[in-house]
């Protein structure tokens, strides 16, 4: 990667091999069950007339349940579930129905009449009391966040260990081994941490060092995010062509941060099922949700987004299909790829960006020295390295005192907390372009209009003031597709164009009625600073567009 070449570290002199161990993907351990803390024997409890002798009793047969079989049942959203393995072994949280309750109250508690002494066996309706009860009500059964597959950090140090983790409530699928953080990181240590940044990232194409600089933030934004209070900004892949790696540079994120590769979302053009796929999302609680491949024009960031990344980041949602409503305060973190992405002004003080540059798409130019899927298999082995390296960072800071960062060139007010603690881990990490382009994001001139601009200037130029077909324009975009496809140009309307569009092109089989449904976009409306519009009219042979002239507001009457 030309960007940070400048870096003099050789990184094959750092045998990072050696320092970690060698580099290969990580075994799941088998999840233990807790000490023992009570006698091997079942236990014995009344069963009274009342809910409230059944619950007490329900809530030591549940305790005694799990102390003797691995802690595995919790309250998840005041709802009791269970932790179980699927055929693969792969941990998952699965809704306890009423026979199973029955089997866990039975496993290792013998039930007995409060008055006589005598057994007694309990029913199916008694289970679906225990259901139906509140987290107040069983005071031993731990609240569940939800899984984690990689290796956790908080403020209190880095968690490999898998089981249950009190201060996040969460449950740890996968142990790792983890080189220890000193607690006064020296400078080999903070060059050794470097290195590892540069090496996963080297092969992108970033436009700037500021670029570079700001995915290693949103690693450590990733990491980081159980220790940040509130919302964190969206981060933003934009890209110059279809095929830049965009995709690809937010799973490798992803999967460096957390362990696991993260499945992108695919954004659409209709606000609705962009809200769905959104309120899902946060449904599930999924630590890293990915908006990929934006198409043009697209509102990406629809109001349920806003409100997740605003304000205290709490959002209540209903449950798709129900009228059940669903309080959302869980940790999460957005990002979204496109190309030449729109960026709306209530948008941009709410992201930071990563701009990718090259010349051609990387199928076509191939500068990765590893494939998709080896770079993506080398993010999850150095998983547990890239953690520790955020903890360096980490450490490096609060050994200086925990410094505020330098004042931000931008307006992050509402992301106070997340810029001290992560700004504050990238100084003290060297890092010194982070969010250098943000004032330049918020200030400029809204994305929208200018490329809508640029539109309209380049069909301007190729019709004038001719009535055109959209065959005409299926032609000229087929061209500009050819040129692609040789290598011979990349500037024209397909730089606007959605991606599925741009690949139609490329392909040759492209439609006028597709053509059609982009052009919508831009019929009938002013664009800032262009004294010219698209205008759509119905004729004898069919529709036909021309670029009119705006009548400016002063000489209207």
């Amino acid at each position: 990667m030309q960007i940070i070449a400048e870096d003099k570290t050789n990184i094959e002199d750092l045998k990072l091999e050696a320092f970690f161990g060698p580099v290969s993907n990580v075994e799941p351990i088998e999840l233990p069950p807790p000490p023992e803390t009570e006698s091997a024997l079942p236990i014995t409890v009344p069963l009274g007339s009342t809910s409230r002798v059944l619950l007490e009793s329900a809530n030591s047969a549940i305790r005694a349940y799990n102390r003797r079989n691995g802690e595995s049942v919790f309250f998840r959203d005041s709802r009791l579930v269970e932790v179980i393995k699927d055929k693969s072994g792969k941990p998952q949280i699965r809704e306890l129905t009423a026979d199973r309750m029955l089997s866990i109250l039975t496993r290792n508690a013998y039930w007995e009449d409060h008055q006589t002494e005598k057994d007694i066996r309990l029913s199916i309706s008694h289970a679906r009391v225990v259901l139906t009860s509140l987290p107040a009500e069983l005071p031993d059964i731990r609240e569940l966040a939800g899984l984690y597959t990689g290796v956790l950090m908080t403020e209190n140090g880095i968690t490999a260990e898998p089981g249950y983790h009190e201060e996040t409530g969460l449950y740890l699928t996968n142990g790792y081994p983890v080189p220890a953080v000193p607690e006064n990181p020296s400078a080999d240590d903070i060059r050794q941490a470097r290195a590892l940044f540069e090496n996963l990232f080297g092969e992108f194409r970033f436009s700037s060092v500021t670029d570079f600089e700001n995915t290693v933030l949103a690693v450590l934004t990733l990491v980081c995010r159980r220790m940040i209070e509130g919302p964190v900004p969206i981060w933003v892949v934009d890209k110059n062509v279809s095929g830049a790696g965009g995709t690809l540079l937010c799973q490798t994120v992803g999967t460096a941060a957390l362990g696991v590769i993260p499945q992108p979302n695919r954004t659409t053009a209709s606000p609705e099922e962009m809200e769905k796929q959104i309120t899902s999302a946060i449904i599930a609680g999924r630590p890293f949700v990915i908006l990929d491949n934006a198409s043009r024009g697209t509102n990406w960031a629809p109001d349920i987004l806003l409100t997740a990344t605003s304000g205290t980041g709490h959002v209540e949602v209903r449950r798709l299909g129900s009228y059940d409503t669903v309080s959302c305060e869980k940790p999460m973190t957005f990002a979204v790829n496109g190309i030449n992405l729109d960026c709306r002004a209530d948008v941009s003080r709410r992201v930071y960006k990563t701009r990718l540059s090259t010349s051609r798409a990387l199928a076509d130019e191939a500068p990765f020295k590893r494939s998709k899927s080896e770079l993506l298999a080398f993010a999850e082995a150095v998983h547990p390295e890239i953690v520790w390296a955020a903890g360096v960072f980490y450490a490096a800071w609060k050994a200086a005192g925990c410094p505020a960062p330098k004042p931000c060139e931008g307006n992050i007010s509402e992301y106070d907390t997340w810029y001290t603690l992560c700004g504050g881990c990238m100084t003290a990490a060297g890092y010194t372009e982070f969010l250098s382009n943000l004032r330049e994001l918020q200030t400029g001139d809204n994305g929208f209009d200018e490329d809508g601009k640029a539109v309209i200037e380049l069909l301007a130029a190729r019709f004038k003031d001719e009535l055109f077909s959209p065959k005409a324009l299926q032609k000229m975009l087929v061209e500009e597709g050819q040129m692609r496809r040789t290598g011979n140009g990349y500037d024209g309307l397909l730089n606007y164009a959605p991606d599925r569009l741009v690949q139609s092109a490329v392909s040759g089989t492209l439609t006028t009625q597709s053509v059609g449904l982009w052009m919508k976009e831009y019929v009938d409306v002013k664009f800032a600073g262009c004294p010219k519009y698209l205008q759509k009219m119905k004729q004898p042979e069919g529709n036909r567009y021309q670029i009119r002239e705006v009548i400016p507001q002063s000489t209207l009457s």
